[in-house]
């Protein structure tokens, strides 16, 4: 990677902006306040940019992290936004559509059934700690990973990353799903007081974007981190694999998720990532 120059992964973030900037043009007059809802994506542009041209590879370590993990900093509001243009493609959210698949391949509802056979505090608890480990593992592991100084491992990680992310979010654009949320399963648990459980169910209630379920970006990314924790800090994979199994499992226990949006995350990920690794040039120098 020379001095100040645009990598990969810089180029995997203009092309999701672009294409979130090209869908909202073009359907503007659908899309209360679209001006302002572009605007995360100009920025995003903007300040990579702006970091490739300013920090090199001979700055100072922080900085240099600042501007290789920058694209990860982007993930929640791009996230968000999502929630404002994802009607445009289906007015309403398909969610009837995938209860009915959900009955059809397993006989019931496994983010019901799930939750009600196993409702002890403990487990409810432990569930939504596994569930927020999720915010930790994807920058934990890109961290870990330029801290030790191999560049073609970073990028391939980070554009796999990177990459099967927005794919997840322009799928969230084009089938919005609500999840097993749904069900709107009555009151709060009693385990709702304890620490891991009431963090949560804060973050869904402020940060949540409703449509964005199929297919999980948290099972799809989870397991992508399982993946090159294994390749790449495989003494590590003891701690992590244990983790990444129960947040799956927490997707649907937690009543986030139907069972079919962590299949369809598996499936994003085993399909997607051998592409990405095939056409990283990061992993096939000239």
């Amino acid at each position: 990677m020379k001095d100040r120059s645009l990598n990969i992964v810089d180029h995997c973030t203009f092309a999701y902006n672009g294409v979130v900037l090209a869908f909202v043009l073009l359907f503007h007059s659908r899309i209360p306040q679209w001006h302002l809802l572009i605007l995360p994506n100009i920025i995003a542009i903007a300040v990579v940019l702006l970091l490739a041209l300013v920090v090199g590879d001979r700055a100072a370590l922080v900085p240099r992290l600042v501007r290789n993990l920058a694209p990860l900093g982007f993930f929640l509001p791009m996230y968000i936004q999502i929630g404002s243009i994802n009607h445009i493609v289906f007015p309403d959210f398909l969610d009837p559509l995938f209860i009915r698949i959900e009955e059809n391949i397993f006989g019931f509802q496994p983010a019901v059934v799930f939750a009600q056979r196993f409702s002890q505090n403990w487990i409810a608890e432990y569930m939504h700690f596994a569930y927020a480990t999720y915010y930790l593992l994807f920058p934990g592991l890109g961290a870990f990973l330029y801290l030790r100084r191999e560049k073609p491992a970073f990028l391939d990680y980070m554009f796999s990353l990177c990459a099967t992310m927005y794919v997840c979010l322009l799928t969230y654009i084009i089938l919005p799903v609500r999840g097993a949320v749904s069900f709107g399963l009555g009151d709060a648990p009693e385990s709702a007081s304890l620490p891991f459980t009431a963090a949560m169910a804060w973050i869904y209630r402020h940060l949540e974007t409703e449509g964005a379920a199929f297919p999980s970006s948290h099972v799809a990314i989870a397991s992508l981190v399982l993946y090159y924790t294994v390749r790449y800090a495989r003494s590590a994979a003891w701690v992590v694999g244990p983790l990444v199994i129960s947040l799956i499992t927490a997707t649907v226990y937690c009543r986030y998720h139907y069972a079919i949006d962590v299949l369809a995350g598996l499936a994003t990920t085993a399909i997607l990532l051998p592409l990405w690794r095939r056409i990283n040039p990061a992993l096939h120098p000239q």
